[in-house]
């Protein structure tokens, strides 16, 4: 799980999933700012901050491998986050926010040609062409919103506790984690939001912190 930082430049292999019983199959939630970084990017990004060393340093180690397992394991994995694309027109500088973060910084953990972590895409009619497993919007409502796009395109019932079982949350706001788990949905420690999204911020989380049962 370690050596993420060895080269500069990831060469883009995409993981081949293995096949799950569809009741076996987990749904890994993944916030973004101090889940999957080390420090917040404050929902924006200009200037140095968008430079590949700069992005390198702020990923926890053991993140692309941790997540390259999941998708080997033939589980699924989102981003949700309250980053907003609106929030990149508040500065005058050049500047990346909402899914452009995201993406910008997945494509320098996976490669530029990554499909581990996409956006939506849409045509010039608006209708969405292929789904994306980036979801970035400041709704400041639990991440429900985000919730119920994943539970749609992942075809879960949200009233099924077997189904709500199978999504795993990483996020480090104890209010959502509480939100996810009164939805029955599976946290870092059980019955724990306060450890739990402390677990989720801590630098090794992916190295140190993560419980067997997030393991695959």
């Amino acid at each position: 799980m370690f050596g993420l930082f060895r080269k500069k430049k990831e060469i883009p292999v995409e993981p081949e999933s293995k096949k799950v019983p569809v009741g076996e199959r987990r749904i890994y939630v993944l916030d973004f700012d101090r889940t999957i970084t080390i420090l917040h990017t404050g929902a924006l990004a200009y200037g140095n901050e968008l430079t590949p060393a700069f992005i390198q340093r702020n990923i926890k180690k053991g993140f692309a491998e941790f997540v390259r397992k999941v998708i080997n394991s033939g589980h699924g994995a989102y981003i949700a986050s309250y980053s907003d694309d609106a929030n990149a027109d508040t500065v005058e500088a050049e500047a990346l926010s909402g899914h452009d973060l995201i993406k910008c910084y997945m494509d320098l953990v996976f490669g530029q040609d990554q499909t581990i972590f996409t956006t939506s895409r849409k045509n010039e009619a608006g209708e969405i062409m292929s789904k994306g497993n980036i979801i970035a919007n400041n709704t400041q409502d639990y991440k429900q919103h985000h919730l119920d796009i994943i539970l749609r395109q992942e075809g879960l019932d949200l009233d099924n506790p077997e189904d709500m079982k199978r999504v795993f949350l990483l996020e480090d706001d104890e209010e959502v984690v509480r939100f996810f788990m009164e939805k029955g949905c599976t946290i870092i420690v059980p019955f724990s939001a306060s450890r739990s999204a402390d677990t989720a911020a801590t630098k090794t989380l992916f190295t140190s912190y993560m419980p067997e049962s997030f393991r695959t």
